[in-house]
C-alpha cells in the first residue's frame, strides 16, 4: 500500500557535494519526502543504514573507498533496502556497467533530472521523484533472494505443457524490475532458437544502447537496438529504441515508430503486442513481466482470445507485480510463471534450428 501518513525517508549517497545538495534540493519540492541523511561514499552509506532506517537510498556507483556496487551488496546483504542507481554519465559503456547494480541488488537505475535552468527541469524533476517513491515501497526484504539468486533451483521440467501450434516470433514487455529478469532469460534461451524476439523495457533514452551492451555481455543471442525496416532474424532479439515504440510491419520487417505515448510510455508494450497481433495472429508467444502499471495487459488479452500462448510473471518473482498482476486480474495470461519455468517453457515450445 503507498505510504500515505508519514514522509518518505530518503538517503543519498554521492561523493559530489554538487551532486548531494541537487538531490536534497530535488527531493524537498516534494512535502511527501524527507531527506533525513546524505554520505559521501558507500562506507559511509551502509554505516548510516545501521543506526538509521531509511525507505530508499539513491546511490551513485563510482565513490571513494567503496563503491556504489560493493555499498549495494552489502546493504541487501545485511539491512535489505530498496536502492535505486542515480546516473549523470551517460557515455555508452559506463552506463553498460552500471547495470551491474542491478546484480547487486538496485531495484532500479534512474537518470539524474537535468539542471534548473534547463526546460525539461520541472518534467525530468517529477518523473525521477514520482518513480523514487513509487521504488521506496519495494519489499526487498522479503524477496531480494528470488529475484536476484542465480542458482534458483529449475523447476520440473514435467510441470511446463507443451502446446502444439507453432511460434513465429517472442515478444517480451518489461518495466520496472524487469532488466534483470530479461537478463536471465535472455542468457538462458538457446543460441540456435529459430524465431526472433522483441523486447520492450521501459528505459529512459540515455540508458537504451548501454541496456543493450550489458544484455549482450552475458546473452547467448545477440541483442540489437532496433532499427526501422530491420528484417527480421532467427536468433536475434530486437530492442525497442529509447523513446521509440517498436512492433512489426510486415510478415519479416521491423516498425519503430514515434507515435504518441501509450499509458505515458514510449516504447509502449500495448503498441507492441497489438502490432505482432496484427502480423503473426496467433503465432506468438507473448510474455509480461515485472512492471508497474498495467502497460500492455489489454493487449496481452487480446493476443490471448485470438488464440496467442501468453505468459505472465507471478507474483513471488516479480519485483513489482503491477503490469503482470493486471494481465492475470483481466485472464490475460495462459500461464502464470517464474523466469525459470518461462525459460523452460521457451525450450519445450520453441523450435530450435539444426546447426
Amino acid at each position: 500500500m503507498p505510504m500515505t501518513n508519514r514522509k518518505i525517508k530518503i538517503l543519498i549517497a554521492d561523493d559530489s557535494l554538487t551532486v548531494r545538495n541537487f538531490l536534497v534540493k530535488v527531493f524537498s519540492l516534494d512535502p511527501g519526502i524527507e531527506v533525513i541523511g546524505t554520505a559521501i561514499d558507500g562506507q559511509e552509506a551502509i554505516e548510516f543504514v545501521k543506526k538509521n532506517r531509511p525507505d530508499i537510498i539513491t546511490m551513485d556507483i563510482n565513490m571513494p573507498r567503496l563503491d556504489g556496487f560493493e555499498a549495494t551488496l552489502k546493504i541487501m546483504q545485511e539491512n535489505p533496502i530498496p536502492i535505486v542507481i542515480v546516473s549523470g554519465d551517460y557515455n555508452t559503456t559506463d552506463t553498460a556497467k552500471t547495470f551491474k547494480a542491478l546484480e547487486c541488488g538496485a531495484v532500479a537505475i534512474l537518470p539524474r533530472p537535468v539542471g534548473v535552468g534547463n526546460p525539461d527541469f520541472d518534467e525530468t524533476v517529477h518523473r525521477f521523484v514520482s518513480n523514487v517513491k513509487l521504488l521506496s515501497e519495494v519489499k526487498v526484504i522479503r524477496r531480494w533472494n528470488r529475484i536476484y539468486n542465480s542458482s534458483v533451483t529449475q523447476e520440473n521440467p514435467n510441470t511446463i505443457k507443451d502446446i502444439t501450434q507453432p511460434i513465429r516470433i517472442i515478444t517480451l514487455g518489461a518495466s520496472a524490475g524487469g532488466p534483470l529478469v530479461l537478463q536471465q532469460i535472455l542468457k538462458n534461451i538457446p543460441s540456435n532458437i529459430s524465431v526472433p524476439i522483441l523486447i520492450v523495457q521501459h528505459l529512459d533514452v540515455e540508458f537504451a544502447q548501454g541496456y543493450a551492451d550489458w544484455l549482450n555481455i552475458q546473452s547467448n543471442i545477440p541483442i540489437k537496438i532496433a532499427k526501422d525496416g530491420d528484417i527480421l532474424t532467427a536468433g536475434v532479439a530486437y530492442m525497442a529504441p529509447g523513446n521509440h515504440h517498436i512492433g512489426v510491419k510486415a510478415y519479416n520487417t521491423i516498425l519503430v515508430s514515434k507515435d504518441s505515448k501509450e499509458k505515458g510510455h514510449r516504447p509502449s508494450v500495448a503498441f507492441m503486442f497489438r502490432s505482432v497481433r496484427e502480423v503473426f495472429r496467433n503465432q506468438v508467444l507473448a510474455i509480461i513481466l515485472s512492471g508497474m502499471g498495467d502497460d500492455g495487459a489489454e493487449e496481452l488479452k487480446l493476443l490471448k482470445d485470438k488464440g496467442a500462448i501468453t505468459i505472465a510473471q507471478d507474483f513471488d518473482s516479480s519485483l513489482i507485480h503491477g503490469m503482470p498482476g493486471e494481465a492475470i486480474r483481466i485472464g490475460a495470461a495462459s500461464y502464470i510463471l517464474s523466469p525459470d519455468q518461462i525459460i523452460q517453457f521457451i525450450k519445450r515450445n520453441v523450435s530450435l534450428s539444426i546447426k
